[in-house]
Formats: C-alpha cells, structure tokens, sequence
C-alpha cells in the first residue's frame, strides 16, 4: 500500500471572471480526483476547488500538485492503498460527492501485431480496472449524500481509432462501456456516471506540430478552463445527463 498524505495544493488568488461566475457551484462538496497531479488534472482540480468543493488529488507523482486541498500518494492499481484512500478521505472530509477518473497508463505507440499480454495488462490495471475499483469505493458514499457524479477519462483516439493505440484504446473504450451500465445501474440513486475526452495541454510541444490549425476551434484546450469547467458543470446540481461521452476537443472529432 502506497498512501500518505502531502502538501496542500495553491490556488492563484486571482481567479478568472469566468472562474468567478462559477464559485459556490459545488460549495460543501468533496471530490477525488486520480491522476490528480497530471496536467490535465492539475487544471480539474484546479477548477474544482474554485467552484467551491474540497477536491483531493490522488496520484503516484505528488511533487507537482496544485488546486487541491489534500493530495495523497496512491497507485491506483493497488486495491488496498484505493481502498486506504477512500476511506481516509471519508473519515476526513465527510464523504464523497464527486469522483473523476483521470489516472491511466499510457502504452508506447505500437502496431497492433506488435502488442504484447503485457502491455494489455498494463493498460487495463491502470485504466478500466482502476476505474471500476474507484467507482466501487465511493459509490456507497456518494448515495449516503443523496447522489453525486462520476466523470471517468476516455479517449477521442479511441473513439476515432488512431493507429499505434491499440492497447490505450482498448482500455479506454473499456472504460466508456463501464460508464454506459454505470448511468442505468446507479441513476436510481441519482449518481450520474459519465465519460470525457479531452484533448487539452499546458505542455509546450506535447502535441504534433499542426495539430491546433486541424481543430476547428484552432486551438488546443486548456486542462483548468475548458477541461475542468466541463466537469464542473458535470458533477453542479444543474446537468441532467448520465451515461454520455463528451468529446471535449474544440470539434477536432466532430466529422466522425
């Protein structure tokens, strides 16, 4: 088990008007978010604590943390350091109201004949099995609070089929089926299970050259803005959707 709590996470004083318009959405909430320390997670948790909600980061890397009030080391592939997490954060905080499933590994481009079991099973534990055990662990907590939201990460190469992803999409199309019985299984409970997938970076270069001119918005989205206000309104009292896949890419899959 890899657990221990670290550094809370700093917010910029400043907050946007757009961020402004949104603080007290989620006021008196609780919400985990896995791969929390990644670049699109810092940005969601980011966006998260500034609509109000006491947001907690769980990754294996703690040292780049920024948005959440508590971040605890955690492999998400370790059943007992997720369920040493949960209960930590419900012991603390009160309970769960909101879960997003950001963690996973990412196998190297491969073709398809040259993937391997093992890039399979890494895939899959880091991904859609992590995923379900999260959704397991909070699920009693998020209905003991009357109903919640869990937001879980896809992938729009997936759902596009990119070459050399097999492995990746395989288990990210794995996680999109686990949200589609998540909605009609847990919707009496008025949990709403939906899924993302973002194409947004605070990295220089992280994509190819040419990318931002191929999406119709002719940018790449931003992890706390476009990403994380997304699931904001995802997990506020105001969305009536469950069961659906948001491609959050300024249109860049709009044509399939």
């Amino acid at each position: 088990m890899t657990l221990r709590p670290v550094h809370d996470g700093n917010l910029d004083s400043s907050p946007s008007a757009e961020s402004e318009q949104k603080a007290g959405v989620m006021d008196g909430q609780v919400a985990i978010v896995t791969g929390g320390t990644g670049d699109i997670g810092r940005g969601v948790c980011r966006a998260l604590t500034k609509a109000g909600a006491t947001v907690v980061a769980l990754d294996l890397d703690t040292s780049q943390a920024e948005g959440a009030a508590r971040v605890l080391e955690c492999d998400v592939t370790d059943p007992a350091a997720c369920t040493a997490a949960v209960n930590q954060i419900v012991d603390e905080f009160g309970g769960v109201n909101t879960l997003v499933n950001l963690a996973q590994q990412f196998v190297v481009h491969t073709p398809l004949l040259e993937v391997t079991d093992n890039d399979m099973r890494v895939s899959f534990d880091s991904g859609p099995t992590a995923t379900l055990r999260m959704m397991q662990l909070c699920y009693p907590h998020i209905k003991a609070r009357g109903g919640g939201s869990i937001v879980n990460a896809a992938s729009g190469g997936a759902t596009l089929g990119m070459p050399g992803e097999g492995a990746y999409a395989a288990a990210k199309e794995a996680i999109r089926g686990l949200t589609k019985v998540a909605a009609p299984e847990w919707g009496p409970d008025n949990i709403r299970v939906n899924a993302i997938c973002p194409v947004a970076t605070t990295i220089p270069d992280k994509f190819p050259e040419g990318v931002a001119n191929s999406i119709p918005l002719r940018r790449v989205g931003d992890p706390e803005t476009d990403i994380g206000s997304v699931i904001v309104f995802l997990a506020g009292p105001g969305a009536y959707i469950t069961g659906r896949t948001l491609q959050i890419d300024g249109g860049a899959g709009s044509w399939h």
